[in-house]
């Protein structure tokens, strides 16, 4: 794998933690400050670095674009900790086992297993073997929000493809796109992560085709709730819809879907705010009462406790 990339080998003689790091690595662009400044980490172990040439401000600002590449080879109890960061992650395991926090969730990885995430929300991943080899990639583009929204339909963050598969395929044509001059390089690598990202999502659909076993009546309840996110939907309304008593249906909910009722309506009501905040320039008062949050000090509330920003800030942020 990658026979054919030049990459920059970093052997750490002492576990680098976020303590470590100094003023001037920061300030000579060693690390990234926003992640030092939003993360806890211990890295132990090795890494293979890719150093991408300077891309466009076109690129950066209308396409999909590698923002960075990195193979670790980490060591048992090597972590990140991190919110806060504006990057799209997808990590990739190819030996060795990690486990993975993100929204509520925790996942466990081995050979093949991939997932793809929003570093602004919160997330932790470690080592979980005596050495975990895993790919991080971290990427940027304007659609990179509307994708991972879309991504987040299903119950999983986590994906899994043999390492002979595509994603592979896509993440060596990405470095080799990156490796030599092209004509048209930037275009090209948009459309190489568009193809990685569109390949995700049918990963994604068919493990959810084998292995949906969602009762029928449950399918509709999501399916209507998917709809009426903006209206009053109780628990008692709910069962009621579903046909079964609000203790059976929680817990039936949460078996296949990995949410509460409740925090699925949360989480619908809070993406299509995200979505308001980006798009368009109404008031973040008008924008609860579109989406069915009517207190507005709860509103506040509620997407402080999901994004860890207010949404005021969250929109100053996409500026």
């Amino acid at each position: 794998m990658f026979e054919h990339i030049t990459f920059a080998r970093t052997d750490t003689q002492h576990p680098l933690t976020f303590r470590k790091v100094s003023d001037q690595s920061v300030k000579e662009n060693h690390y990234n400050a926003d992640a030092i400044a939003n993360a806890r980490f211990l890295i132990s172990g090795s890494a293979d670095s890719f150093e991408k040439p300077p891309i466009t401000d076109f690129a950066m600002q209308h396409l999909y674009h590698m923002e960075d590449f990195t193979r670790f080879y980490y060591k048992k109890g090597s972590f990140t900790e991190r919110k806060n960061f504006h990057s799209y992650l997808i990590g990739y395991t190819y030996s060795g086992q990690g486990r993975l926090k993100y929204a509520g969730k925790e996942y466990t990885l081995t050979e093949g297993d991939g997932f793809y995430i929003n570093c602004m929300d919160y997330h932790y991943y470690e080592a979980d073997s005596a050495v975990w080899d895993t790919v991080i990639l971290h990427l940027g583009g304007p659609l990179m929000p509307y994708h991972h929204q879309q991504y987040m339909q299903y119950p999983s963050v986590v994906f899994h493809e043999s390492i002979s598969g595509n994603v592979q395929g896509y993440l060596e044509e990405l470095l080799t796109l990156y490796s030599q001059p092209v004509p048209n390089r930037d275009w090209q690598v948009s459309a190489c992560l568009d193809n990685l990202l569109g390949h995700l999502l049918k990963l994604q659909a068919a493990a959810a085709s084998l292995g949906s076993s969602l009762p029928e009546n449950l399918q509709y309840l999501l399916k209507y709730m998917d709809h009426n996110f903006d209206q009053s939907l109780s628990l008692d309304f709910l069962a009621d819809f579903a046909g079964m008593s609000k203790y059976y249906l929680a817990r039936e909910f949460k078996k296949y879907t990995g949410f509460s009722p409740n925090n699925y309506l949360i989480s619908l009501r809070i993406n299509r705010v995200k979505s308001l905040l980006k798009n368009t320039t109404l008031p973040a008062v008008k924008i609860a009462h579109e989406v069915g949050i009517h207190d507005i000090n709860n509103f506040n509330n509620l997407f402080k406790k999901k994004t860890g920003m207010t949404p005021i800030q969250y929109r100053n942020t996409l500026i």
